[in-house]
């Protein structure tokens, strides 16, 4: 299987036992793809062994809001897993994610193993510590900084994935992710032209200073 050559390179297969690898499957994601949805029911873990998802939730006010945007490798389900509850959070593939499926029934019967259950206690209790404090932080933060973070943050995805994410098609997406309206998102990109931090045409964004980029984000960003 492709996915274990992969995890061996991440080092990661130490994970998970030979009978749970078997009972699980490599699946490729495009991008837009959900791989869970706020209060689905799920069976499987998604280990993300290429590409980057992003997070989001609902706010009080029924609004998504942006928790982070992820790397491979990272777990998705584990707090399900872990809870057995709904999912928490809807996660959506940012260009091709492609992910190792593991049943949940195999995990319970075939990785009961220490440093599975050690990696997956570290993994559970830092995610729950970056959304109590994301959440912290989205309601002190400016609309500034969190659009410079957010900015950096997307640029770690490659300049193709960038330019979709901040097409004019996305961007409403983009202001309600960030707790804003399209035309506010608008007017701080625009400020952003004028300051020297971006370039801005009809077509795409460039980050022309990432270093001032990210004072400005002031620590709000979204890995």
């Amino acid at each position: 299987m492709a996915g274990i050559e992969t995890l061996k390179r991440l080092k990661w297969d130490h994970l998970f036992s030979k009978e749970t690898l078997e009972a699980s499957s490599v699946v490729t994601y495009t991008s837009g793809t959900m791989l869970c949805s706020n209060d689905q029911t799920i069976t499987s873990l998604f280990v993300v062994l290429e590409g980057r998802v992003k997070i989001y939730t609902l706010s009080e006010e029924g609004k998504l809001r942006l928790l982070r945007l992820k790397a491979a490798p990272t777990l998705i389900g584990d707090i399900e897993y872990a809870s057995g509850r709904n999912v928490l959070h809807t996660v959506e593939a940012v260009g091709t994610v492609t992910c190792l499926k593991i049943p949940f029934e195999a995990l319970r019967r075939y990785n009961r193993t220490v440093d599975f259950t050690e990696h997956l206690l570290k993994g559970v209790s830092e995610k729950l510590f970056i959304e109590a404090n994301a959440s912290s932080n989205h309601l002190m933060s400016t609309l500034e900084e969190r659009l410079a973070g957010y900015l950096i943050s997307l640029s770690e995805s490659g300049n193709e994935l960038f330019q979709a994410e901040m097409s004019q098609l996305k961007r409403k997406e983009v202001a309600e992710w960030l707790g804003t309206s399209y035309r506010h998102l608008n007017r701080t990109l625009q400020a952003f032209v004028e300051e020297g931090l971006v370039q801005r045409t009809r077509k795409e964004v460039v980050i022309i200073d990432s270093e001032k980029l990210k004072e400005r984000a002031n620590g709000m960003f979204y890995e």
